[in-house]
């Protein structure tokens, strides 16, 4: 425990992470169950906390982990992705901005680009921001799928649900979405760049996954499939779960959401080589098209305070601006001097 000063943390607190970690890790071992020679196999099953109930996933096993064969294609996909930035912070509510970005590509070659639009609102929590962003993505999504049709692709840069947090139009504007996919004959997939998805040893299921799979199936793409049974997910994930590894020397792996309305008539090695035949070249093992309009929908500093001063002068004109100002003075002073 020498390098612990070089940390500059305390000493017992150090130590109180690292026995945590220990019994997350070490835990795996005592998770043990036998083959019928009596040889010992380590056991873990993900496991997924909804609305105060533990859905339990199918145990790690290694049927389920499949290698994947990039599928060259010409088919279409339209994506969309959206960012946000607190414009101004009254204290008890936000007025945040956020800029959508969408394009349609063929293959790896885009066919069509959209003006970046931006979208205002007044928000007073997290989760109506974060309810906000998503309804205004789906918007921009759902107004270009007539671009896109049968086995063309439509992805998200997020998982196939909306949280029961949400309001119940929200999820049903997600359902929607999806039906109008079906409709299209067009496959709906989320990809995410994060999950909160763990074992019931504790650790990350992707980060067990990519250990799981680096010994089995080295510098090789893969996807492990499936994670759930779907009967046992609630009503407001409309996608199967699954991880995917889309470039066998990429340190990433994503949980890769695919709408069950989509699954009907395909099969899950095409839906996944042909997106590891999207992958981007400098990012490899993520789709070119979610990267770039991922890196379009940023808002730059600059940007930002540009809309700053232009949203002045529209309270100027609209005779607000000193009561704006009175409100924002007295909710920035924590920021300022403390």
């Amino acid at each position: 425990m020498l390098s612990y000063k070089e940390l500059g943390v305390s000493l017992t607190d150090l130590r109180m992470v690292l026995d945590r970690l220990r019994r997350i890790y070490e835990y795996r071992s005592k998770v043990i169950e036998f083959t019928i020679t009596g040889e010992p196999i380590v056991s873990p099953y993900p496991v997924l906390k909804v609305c105060g109930r533990v859905v339990r996933g199918y145990t790690i096993s290694e049927s389920r982990l499949r290698s994947i064969e990039p599928i060259p294609h010409r088919k279409r996909v339209l994506t969309a992705d959206a960012s946000m930035k607190t414009l101004f912070d009254l204290g008890n509510m936000k007025i945040v901005v956020a800029k959508v970005a969408l394009g349609v590509w063929r293959g790896v070659s885009r066919i069509y680009t959209s003006q970046p639009l931006r979208r205002l609102a007044i928000v007073s929590t997290r989760q109506e921001a974060a309810e906000w962003l998503l309804r205004i993505e789906l918007e921009a999504i759902m107004g270009n799928m007539h671009r896109i049709g049968v086995n063309d692709y439509c992805i998200l840069d997020r998982g196939l649900m909306a949280v029961p947090a949400f309001r119940s139009s929200t999820r049903m504007l997600f359902e929607k979405l999806d039906v109008m996919a079906y409709r299209r004959g067009a496959i709906l997939v989320g990809i995410s760049k994060s999950s909160q998805i763990s074992l019931n040893t504790g650790e990350s299921l992707i980060g067990y996954l990519i250990r799981f799979a680096s010994k089995r199936l080295p510098y090789t793409p893969w996807y492990y499939y499936p994670v759930f049974r779907s009967s046992n997910m609630p009503p407001w994930y409309i996608g199967e779960i699954s991880v995917a590894k889309f470039d066998g020397w990429s340190e990433n792996a994503f949980r890769v959401d695919i709408s069950k309305n989509s699954l009907k008539s395909r099969y899950v090695k095409t839906i996944m080589g042909e997106i590891a035949y999207m992958q981007d070249p400098g990012t490899p093992g993520y789709p070119y098209p979610v990267k770039g309009v991922h890196r379009e929908s940023k808002i730059s500093r600059d940007e930002l305070e540009v809309l700053r001063m232009s949203f002045l002068e529209v309270l100027r004109e609209e005779k607000l601006y000193d009561k704006f100002t009175s409100d924002l003075g007295t909710a920035s002073f924590r920021e300022k001097y403390l």
